[in-house]
């Protein structure tokens, strides 16, 4: 399996240039095959990734699709065939253009390594009688944009030398992608059926129009010689021929002309922007592999086959939910749950914690009092209600009863609802923690939930009563040892410094009466505070976690049928699969990293500046001095592009 696209952005070549400009001409001539579609208007209307293999000592070339890889293809007539076809699979038959690429891989001794996208020519009126939508040009000009944007991609720019180099279409759009022009190569075709009298000489030195990596002039096969069935050796050889016996294109130094030339241009090129690349691309794999093993640590093991096994593993699994459960509200760290820092969610003690803080929130407020409810009038009519026949200035205990019970029954409500949400979450913290850990048996979860669900149900209801029973006594015993109430509360009347003939008695005992109404009910509210939420923290919290693990033992014990449904669905297996194919890929790439030599020495040729741009090799006899260097350039673009990710 490859970790190209798939799994890592790796370098790769995209060639860019609009309908009919010679890119497929051009490709074919750097592979040193022909296969690719040929016809009248847009033939490629589908990316096409062609990964290129250097096999050194095969005796026939082949090629293998990627949507198929079990099939070999030793004749390139069917490999053509194959393109059309999945063309059409995707396309349609009626020139419809489709971003969804075609990947082929290409083995053989004859072609260098590496890897290059096919895009379909930008195209600026659609087809008459076609699929082609009214706005062809620009999805075909997206589609561009999108594979040339990545840094990581070496764009070929093909121009025909016969038009406007000034006008080009791809020349602008790759000066817009990448305006620094490190990663932009020119290719200049059909440069030998320019007019008369002209000669690409000024473009390809680049006096019109300058690349930081320069242009290189090609001749690629004619129409006449394709339908003449001329093999792309001879037409290379009658490439360098031209080339060589021009009058103007043979007095060019070495480095600018022919297909020979820009292939070792290429792979210079490319082995350097992959040293460039290598940290980074180091550092996506390493965090690709953590991110592989965690995910399959998440997914566990493959499903064993025996009842006991079966068991054994649930078991693993319930122990593991009761330890996260547990350590969730007691706020330890547990490296198994898979936390990550979040600045927006806070561990389940801190968040019970907090519905803790809320009780009685608005009994406690500065300014509050619980009298606020009652004017004198009302005051002084419980008095008087419960005043009897008894000698008056003596008010009753039940006049005290009757105004304050209502106030008390006030904290019921608050107190059960502090119930209740601490119940609600955790239900949720425990159906969090069943969906990560039972992930893999969505009918085991159902049944564990039920289980779960129960406990935390039972001990909800115990403490939900005990908190009922706490507000009954609160309401039905009215008493306290509190020191300071006794102190304050100690004398009915206390001492005034007015004149006793000023005093009205019915508003002290009013005044006094609210006075002592206030400071019982802060007094409850105080306690029960701290009282309901202990309650709720012993018999709620605690004893679900400590009921939990044991319930779900007992209970999935009890159940055979449980073992019998105990399975995984088809699409977790095939994650399984597919993380433990990519994580050894990945691996793979890791162990050529490192034990792979050539990457750690940089070629001195690659980081010398010349004074030229182009200084692969020559187009005539000029270039036997630097092919040795070209060969070397590409037998270790090989190591550090096909032979660490093929």
């Amino acid at each position: 399996m490859c970790i190209r696209d798939r799994y890592i952005n790796l370098p790769r070549i995209v060639v860019l240039g609009t309908q009919s400009s010679g890119k497929s001409t051009l490709l074919e001539s750097i592979m040193g095959l022909d296969f690719l579609p040929r016809g009248e208007g847009v033939v490629t209307r589908r990316p096409l990734e062609l990964r290129l293999v250097h096999t050194v000592g095969a005796d026939k070339p082949w090629a293998v699709f990627e949507q198929d890889k079990t099939k070999k293809y030793f004749d390139f007539m069917e490999v053509r065939q194959k393109i059309d076809e999945l063309t059409d699979l995707v396309a349609g038959k009626k020139k419809g253009i489709v971003d969804d690429p075609i990947v082929l891989t290409v083995y053989s001794a004859e072609c260098p390594d590496l890897t290059l996208v096919d895009l379909p020519g930008v195209t600026r009126i659609p087809l008459a009688g076609s699929d082609q939508p009214k706005d062809i040009e620009r999805i075909t000009r997206e589609m561009a944009s999108r594979y040339c944007r990545d840094p990581r991609t070496i764009i070929l720019c093909v121009i025909p030398a016969n038009s406007d180099i000034s006008t080009s279409d791809a020349l602008q759009m790759a000066q817009q992608i990448d305006p620094q022009g490190t990663r932009t190569v020119g290719v200049l075709t059909k440069i030998d059926i320019m007019d008369r009298g002209t000669n690409a000489k000024r473009m390809i030195l680049g006096q019109d129009i300058h690349l930081k990596l320069g242009f290189v002039g090609v001749k690629g096969r004619s129409q006449q010689d394709i339908n003449d069935k001329v093999r792309v050796k001879k037409a290379i050889d009658s490439e360098r021929q031209f080339f060589a016996t021009d009058p103007v294109y043979s007095t060019f130094p070495p480095g600018y002309l022919g297909t020979d030339v820009l292939i070792d241009k290429l792979t210079k090129i490319l082995f350097k922007h992959i040293r460039t690349l290598l940290p980074e691309i180091i550092k996506e794999i390493n965090s690709r592999v953590k991110d592989c093993e965690t995910r399959l640590r998440d997914l566990g093991p493959s499903l064993p086959k025996t009842n006991n096994e079966k068991m054994q593993l649930v078991w693993n699994m319930i122990t593991e939910f009761s330890e996260n459960f547990k350590n969730s509200l007691r706020g330890k760290f547990d490296h198994r749950s898979g936390a990550r820092f979040d600045k927006q969610n806070v561990s389940g003690s801190a968040s019970i914690k907090m519905l803790f803080a809320e009780l009685y929130e608005e009994f406690v407020e500065k300014g509050f009092k619980a009298t606020n409810d009652y004017s004198d009038k009302d005051i002084e009519k419980a008095i008087i209600m419960h005043q009897g026949d008894s000698i008056p200035g003596f008010p009753s205990i039940d006049s005290f009863l009757y105004l304050v019970k209502p106030q008390l029954e006030k904290l019921r409500e608050p107190a059960i609802e502090c119930v209740n949400n601490v119940y609600v979450y955790l239900e949720s913290l425990s159906v969090k923690i069943m969906n990560r850990i039972f992930y893999r048996f969505p009918q085991l979860i159902e049944d564990v939930s039920e289980i779960v669900i129960k406990v935390l149900q039972d001990e909800r209801d115990q403490t939900r009563q005990m908190v009922e029973n706490l507000i009954d006594a609160e309401e039905g015993y009215l008493f306290t040892n509190d020191y300071s109430y006794l102190m304050s509360r100690a004398t009915l009347i206390p001492q005034q410094k007015q004149d006793a003939k000023q005093i009205d008695p019915n508003k002290l005992f009013i005044e006094e009466m609210r006075n002592r109404i206030d400071s019982y009910f802060s007094l409850v509210v105080r306690n029960i505070r701290d009282t309901i939420p202990k309650l709720i923290g012993f018999f709620l919290v605690r004893q679900s976690e400590e009921r939990m693990q044991f319930s779900l033992y007992n209970e999935i014990n009890k159940s055979f049928a449980i073992m019998e449904s105990l399975g995984e669905p088809a699409h977790v297996a095939q994650e399984r699969e597919t993380l433990s194919r990519t994580l050894e890929t990945l691996k793979k790439a890791q162990k050529v990293l490192k034990k792979d030599p050539d990457l750690a020495v940089t070629m001195k040729e690659t980081e010398e500046d010349d004074s030229s741009p182009n200084q692969a090799g020559g187009a005539d006899g000029k270039k036997a001095t630097t092919n040795d260097d070209g060969a070397r350039n590409q037998g270790q673009a090989k190591k550090t592009n096909s032979s660490l990710f093929g």
